[in-house]
C-alpha cells in the first residue's frame, strides 16, 4: 500500500524533472506494483490476461495490450493532462525507474518500475496544479 509521504513543492518537482531515471504515475494506493501488475493494461481490464484476450476489441494486436512496465510521465507538467481520468483517493506516484522507450496506448512513456519515491495526495497536486500551473 502507497501512503502519501509528501506534498507538491517547485525544488522537488524541478529535481524530479531533471531526472531521467524518475517518473510520474497516477496510482491507486492499495494496488502494490509488483509481480503482473509491473506492466500495464488498459484500466478498464482487471488482468493482463483479459487486457489479451480483449485487444483485438480495441484495435490492437494480443503482443500490443499489455505494456512491458508501467504508463507514467517524466513531468509534473505532462502527467497533469491525466488527471481527470483518476479519482480522489488515487494519488500522484514518483518512482524511479528506466525508459523502456515503449510509448503507451494514450502516448504516454512506459517504464521499468523500481521504486516508490514520493507519493502525494491527489487533492495536493490539484491545489498545486490551480496555484502554480494551471493559472
Amino acid at each position: 500500500m502507497y501512503k502519501v509521504n509528501g506534498t507538491p513543492n517547485k525544488e522537488d518537482i524541478e529535481r524530479f524533472d531533471d531526472d531521467r531515471h524518475m517518473f510520474y504515475r497516477f496510482q491507486n494506493p492499495a494496488y502494490t506494483i509488483e509481480g503482473e501488475y509491473t506492466q500495464s493494461w488498459g484500466m478498464i481490464y482487471s488482468s493482463a490476461e483479459q487486457a489479451r484476450e480483449c485487444a483485438e476489441e480495441c484495435g490492437l494486436e494480443e503482443d500490443e495490450a499489455v505494456l512491458p512496465g508501467k504508463s507514467c510521465m517524466t513531468t509534473f507538467e505532462e502527467i497533469l493532462s491525466f488527471t481527470e481520468q483518476f479519482g480522489k483517493n488515487d494519488v500522484l506516484m514518483i518512482f524511479s525507474g528506466n525508459d523502456t522507450y515503449v510509448t503507451g496506448h494514450d502516448g504516454e512513456y512506459v517504464a521499468d518500475f523500481y521504486e516508490a519515491v514520493a507519493i502525494w495526495s491527489m487533492e495536493d497536486v490539484i491545489k498545486y496544479a490551480q496555484e502554480n500551473i494551471w493559472k
